[in-house]
């Protein structure tokens, strides 16, 4: 791609990523794919934009990055050379900047000096922090980016700046999102789950969601605003478990809110029955199991009776490994997680599931 072409592509990409778009997708190949008829060019060729929704050709934004890197390296040293030496020339528009690491984001999240370069233009008032949340939201609406947590973490640092909370590195201790966007971010987090599935970066956001608002908010007035919220969580994630049965991330995800909300009564779990019920169901999935051990060490489902469960169903299930019953790969392995499930019961072992945060 020779400089001038490049050059425009960018301020167009960039141009079509400052307005927010609802979703973002990298789709395969490159113009030609998408728009054969050359004499028929949109007013956004080589990319797609439709209803809000951008559509970035793989080949031509992996094109631009290597362009995009470079004018964002000049830009960035001229700026920190006008910081530095007050004599020097002043640091050119903001805009270069700001093109070039829209662009340079969406190719690659995890680049942590654009990322600390937009923080900057933050804290200096030219970025205003609701615009980046805004353009945070339209790149995690794109697969290749949900997976990041780089990327995460710079929005829950935008949150915390917003917030004229600290901004220092830890940002879990800062970060806090009003009660108002609480519902907005956990759609924006569903989505992610569903683009990238056992999101592990996305479900720890999830969590710290909701642990910042238990932190920020006296307990009898959170349960009286929240505890609908919370109900319809603890069913979200139950029902998104039942579709999900490998998705060890929800599994942790649930423990571990279980346990930050140990202190509020009136809470539906039901963690025991409902991880039981799914052992029963799926009995080959590894992650079933250890939500099932873990669900009967939790304080909330005590007063549920493991005695049916164990000796009806775990125990006749490990034995079957044992006997000389031909058995199908799926069941050798369903009898090999019920003989770990019963040794974790006898050892008493939990750390290893790794519950807490």
């Amino acid at each position: 791609m020779n400089p001038n072409s490049a050059s425009e592509h960018m301020e167009l990409l960039a141009m079509l990523l400052d307005r927010c778009p609802t979703t973002v997708e990298i789709i395969p190949g490159d113009a030609t794919s998408w728009s054969p008829d050359s004499t028929d060019r949109g007013p956004y060729h080589p990319f797609l934009f439709i209803d809000g929704n951008l559509g970035v050709p793989q080949k031509v934004l992996y094109a631009l990055y290597p362009y995009a890197v470079n004018v964002f390296n000049v830009f960035r040293r001229a700026c920190l050379s006008s910081r530095e030496t007050p004599q020097a020339s002043s640091c050119s528009k903001p805009t270069d900047l700001l093109e070039s690491s829209s662009v340079i984001l969406l190719a690659n999240p995890s680049h942590q000096t654009a990322l600390n370069a937009r923080k900057r233009l933050v804290r200096e008032g030219t970025i205003d922090p609701e615009k980046e949340l805004r353009f945070t939201s339209s790149l995690l609406s794109c697969q290749h980016c949900t997976k990041h947590g780089e990327l995460w973490y710079h929005r829950r640092w935008m949150f915390a700046f917003s917030q004229q909370l600290s901004s220092g590195e830890s940002s879990r201790s800062s970060f806090h999102i009003p009660l108002a966007s609480l519902q907005q971010e956990l759609a924006l987090i569903a989505r992610a789950c569903e683009l990238y599935p056992r999101n592990y970066f996305a479900w720890m956001h999830r969590f710290i969601c909701f642990r910042s608002v238990v932190r920020c908010h006296p307990i009898g007035a959170l349960l009286n605003q929240l505890s609908d919220i919370l109900n319809n969580e603890i069913d979200d994630i139950k029902r998104w478990i039942e579709c999900h049965v490998s998705d060890y991330s929800a599994v942790h995800y649930l423990i571990n809110l279980s346990q930050l909300l140990l202190q509020f009564q009136g809470l539906k779990w039901g963690l025991y029955h409902h991880s039981t019920s799914l052992v029963r169901a799926y009995p080959s999935h590894e992650t079933l199991w250890i939500y099932a051990y873990a669900a009967c060490l939790m304080p909330v489902t005590h007063g549920e009776d493991p005695g049916e469960f164990l000796e009806g169903f775990v125990r006749p299930l490990a034995q079957l490994r044992s006997t000389d019953v031909p058995t199908d790969d799926d069941s050798a392995q369903a009898s090999q997680h019920a003989q770990r499930f019963l040794a974790r019961r006898e050892l008493g072992l939990g750390g290893e599931l790794g519950i807490g945060c």
